[in-house]
């Protein structure tokens, strides 16, 4: 579809996301294995593969086929997978569901539909977007008279008793289902046979999927449902392989996605359409002579102009990176608003369900005015009309940021609108260039999870349910599956000899309770019902997570962490669910509240991991610091020839050109400006109080790796100084990089530092540093969970996060000592490696540091380039003075020493 059609064969369900910018032309349309461009000019191929009563359905409610529904429908009419990379609003759901109900309807008027079985399933990350899936396919159905003759069921974690066992009884031809509840469907006997029959799979929202343990074992259940279908029938020939579907709007590389959605099967057909929806992405800054505001390194002198934003919109939708940030933007977006107060509203995963429900249905009848949160609204959930998207500071990488930009302007014709607030010089410089990066549409590339042995354990013992499994069997349907597909026979008779009893530590004494399975005549079986129903109530990958409730009267209003909790004591005032609220009491149970409107709050902190900086960004960061260093000091331009230059190719105000001008030229007079090519260390003596006897020293490691992977390297680092001159260090790290703060007999020069920065054997000291953490302890507690070491649910009831944990911390400590290469332990400490931390961009970053420049800095004052890490060091610290006062403090001394 050319820019300015209407819109056309638009399904008004739920779907992905975004497009590029409107000052660039889009793309064509992109489809085939081999990513070949074409461009579709007919509808004849479309129409022809659909049934003549299909067809004249669609002409008279849509006209004409988006370039999404013209590319897949014939394919998937057809039987042929498909992976559909589409921008929301472009009829992406439809393009999946239409070629099915299709088939369903040719069956239904050649007498050949059964009343009941699984034809298709439609998997949703979320319950949410599999309710309004199931919602809006009443449509299609029933423009085409289909209603009630082809059925639609919801199978989640809310679905009831009772329409369980109808399900069960009169399984629907369409199954509108989340990825644990197929895995607790599968091995019941009820339903192997209604899915044996399944020729078609949805997975919406696939890059949701393709990145994480999720997904992963999604993939497993996939290759266990192609398994039952290719065995429903001894007697009769292969049939042909299940018809796989992804939908998604922002993910690449596609061909990795696909050959992840395809696992055992062919090869999926990638039809890219990248043609109809544009998007407009602003920087917002309230920057003007300083880099910083008086207020402190916060986000709160912008409330003003997001204020202005919710006030001339009908409808505003605000991310924030953290869920704490978003109960904190509520909360001043409120009192800044007055009269709408009651119209805004928080949303995050640790507010109640009903909550989150209650807020996504007032927004849908746009009843709300504005709604802040974290990254519960990414994903394509109808919310209806949202005029503009507001990111406050950047979500660290394209991808995302395209992803929540595309839930504005919900149909083809429509701009998406997105703004990104910059609340400093740093964020207001990333802000640029992740709008940059937007417009062109250079998305992350995704990293598929290949390395989940509790996954394997979890698939394994449901096999083992299904009438037995031999280690041969299980093997081709876990090597079908993509991440699984070099899985080595050793590594899974391992996990078997874990599962038969616990591991060789524990099955001596505990094999009874340990022991899921057993071998019997060369097959392997569950020892017990006791054991299948423990499976059933402990499927999936989401673990506990040390949460408490939080009750107002008797309304549950979400969680907290419990230690924000331990914290709190009997009137502390916090904020949740944008409520400000007054604690009451408190136990391990529950923490009870009351209304506190009026009152400063506390508000929570929750652990939510900040998002490490990706990697394409932040290239484009130091490519950006690099141009600006060499127009400063190598071409020597005249700075108001790169104010010029910044404006005309960022697209900035002359206002914040200035601003980042001078926060370049006051690093080069304090320090010097870090680059692709230059390294920089600033050693820096703090002049306060706490360090009156000069004792110690701060070093700023300037490496612009992103937070996870400068938490490997400095971990590295700090392991490394130990062991050459001794003693610890305190360590800060954020995207940028990382602050030791050490004791004077470790200060070193800049050759012994690096000779410290060698990439031969990091792996290993990193390795020597997380043992006995508490992060390798924290993701074993959660690996424990998923590998049916630690049940987190008891048939009847949830267990406690105490008592989880405690288990946990005994496992480990016995497994440490005894067994320190049982396969959970070391899968515990390789996500600590790989997932959590980033490993592999340290070492790279290693091996490039040694051809860079390297230059040690002793600096009179924290350089501009410094002060977010010296500020985060300050939040992090217990000081007599408030942060806010320490950073401002700091901020006018460097300010003084460079002479402004």
């Amino acid at each position: 579809m050319e820019e300015g059609n209407e819109p056309e064969g638009h399904f008004s369900g739920p779907s992905g996301a975004q497009e590029s910018s409107p000052q660039r032309r889009p793309p064509p349309c992109r489809t085939a294995r081999a990513a070949v461009s074409i461009r579709v000019d007919t509808d004849d191929a479309f129409f022809e593969s659909l049934h003549p009563s299909t067809a004249a359905w669609f002409r008279e409610r849509f006209g004409r086929p988006t370039d999404g529904q013209r590319l897949c429908i014939p394919d998937i009419a057809a039987g042929r997978s498909v992976l559909l990379s589409s921008p929301t609003g472009s009829g992406k759901t439809l393009s999946g569901f239409l070629g099915i109900i299709d088939r369903l309807a040719r069956e239904h008027h050649e007498g050949r539909l059964r009343p009941e079985g699984v034809r298709c399933l439609y998997v949703s990350p979320l319950r949410a977007l599999a309710y309004d899936i199931r919602k809006n396919l009443h449509e299609p159905l029933a423009g085409l008279g289909l209603d009630g003759i082809i059925t639609v069921g919801l199978r989640t974690g809310d679905t009831s008793a009772a329409e369980r066992q109808k399900q069960r009884r009169k399984p629907p031809h369409i199954l509108v289902t989340t990825p644990e509840s197929l895995a607790i469907l599968l091995p019941q006997s009820g339903f192997r046979e209604a899915l044996a029959r399944c020729d078609f799979v949805i997975v919406d929202e696939l890059h949701a999927f393709a990145e994480n343990k999720r997904g992963t074992h999604l993939s497993v259940s996939l290759e266990r449902l192609e398994h039952l279908r290719r065995f429903r029938d001894p007697d009769q020939p292969p049939i042909t392989p299940l018809c796989r579907i992804g939908l998604s709007a922002t993910v690449a590389p596609l061909e990795t996605v696909a050959a992840f959605l395809g696992g055992s099967g062919p090869m999926p057909q990638i039809h890219e359409v990248a043609t109809g929806r544009r998007s407009l992405i602003e920087v917002l800054t309230p920057l003007r002579k300083h880099a910083y505001p008086p207020a402190g390194y916060t986000a709160s002198r912008v409330i003003t102009d997001m204020a202005g934003i919710v006030e001339r919109n009908r409808t505003t939708l605000l991310f924030t990176n953290t869920r704490s940030g978003a109960e904190r933007i509520t909360h001043r977006l409120k009192l800044a608003l007055p009269a709408l107060a009651d119209a805004i509203e928080c949303h995050h995963s640790s507010l109640d369900r009903d909550i989150r429900q209650e807020v996504e249905d007032r927004l849908k009848a746009g009843d709300l005015r504005a709604v802040v949160c974290s990254t519960s609204l990414e994903l394509g959930i109808d919310i209806g009309h949202i005029d503009t998207v507001v990111m406050i500071s950047t979500p660290k990488g394209i991808s995302r940021a395209l992803q929540r930009v595309g839930r504005s302007g919900h149909s083809i014709d429509q701009v998406s609108h997105g703004v990104l607030v910059a609340t400093n010089i740093n964020d207001l410089i990333e802000c640029l260039v992740c709008a940059r990066l937007a417009h062109e549409r250079r998305l992350d590339p995704v990293k598929i999870l290949e390395f989940a042995p509790d996954v394997i354990v979890q698939h394994f013992v449901g096999m083992a349910m299904d009438g037995g499994v031999t280690i041969e069997e299980a093997l081709a349907v876990l090597r079908g599956a993509y991440p699984f597909r070099q899985l080595d026979r050793g590594a899974l008779e391992r996990l078997v000899d874990y599962l038969e009893g616990g591991g060789k530590s524990l099955r001596g004494q505990y094999r009874e309770t340990f022991g899921k399975i057993v071998e019997r005549d060369g097959r392997y079986h569950t020892v017990s019902k006791k054991v299948e129903r423990d499976y059933l109530v402990n499927i999936g990958t989401i673990h506990a997570d040390g949460m408490v409730k939080v009750m107002l009267k008797r309304r549950r209003l979400g969680s907290v962490e419990e230690s924000f909790v331990k914290g709190l004591k009997t009137g502390d005032v916090f904020v949740l669910a944008g409520r400000t609220v007054r604690l009451v009491e408190s136990s391990p149970a529950a923490v009870l509240v009351e209304e506190a409107k009026g009152r400063l709050p506390t508000v929570p902190s929750w652990n939510a991991n900040k998002m490490p900086l990706a990697s394409g960004m932040a290239r484009a960061v130091a490519a950006l610091r690099t141009e600006i260093d060499d127009r400063l000091h190598v071409r020597r331009e005249d700075p108001e020839t790169i104010a010029d230059w910044l404006v005309e190719e960022w697209s900035i105000s002359h206002t914040n050109a200035a601003a980042i001008l001078d926060h370049f030229t006051t690093q080069a007079l304090i320090s010097r400006i870090p680059t692709e090519r230059r390294f920089l260390i600033e050693r820096y003596l703090p002049d306060d109080e706490e360090n009156e006897d000069g004792e110690r020293v701060c070093f700023f490691f300037h490496s612009l790796i992103g937070r996870s992977a400068n938490d490997a390297l400095s971990r590295i680092l700090v392991k490394r100084l130990k062991d050459a001159v001794g003693g610890n260090a305190l360590v800060t790290i954020d995207d940028y990089g990382f602050l030791l703060t050490v004791r004077r007999f470790q200060d070193l020069g800049v050759a012994e530092w690096r000779e410290l920065f060698s990439a031969e054997g990091a792996g290993e000291i990193l390795h020597t540093a997380l043992v006995d953490s508490q992060l390798v302890k924290w993701q074993f507690s959660g690996i424990a969970q998923t590998g049916l070491m630690i049940p987190r649910n008891v048939t009847g009831g949830e267990r406690t996060v105490r008592q989880i944990r405690w288990s946990a911390d005994l496992l480990y400590q016995v497994l440490a000592k005894h067994e320190p290469d049982h396969p959970l332990l070391e899968q515990a400490v390789h996500e600590a490696k790989h997932t959590f931390l980033d490993l592999d961009r340290a070492v790279a970053f290693l091996h490039e540091a040694h051809a860079m420049e390297w230059e040690l800095v002793e600096v009179p004052a924290v350089s501009p380039f410094a002060f977010g890490l010296y500020a985060s060091k300050i939040r992090e610290s217990l000081m007599m003075e408030s942060p806010e006062e320490a950073i401002e403090r700091l901020y006018r001394e460097m300010q003084r020493k460079v002479g402004r």
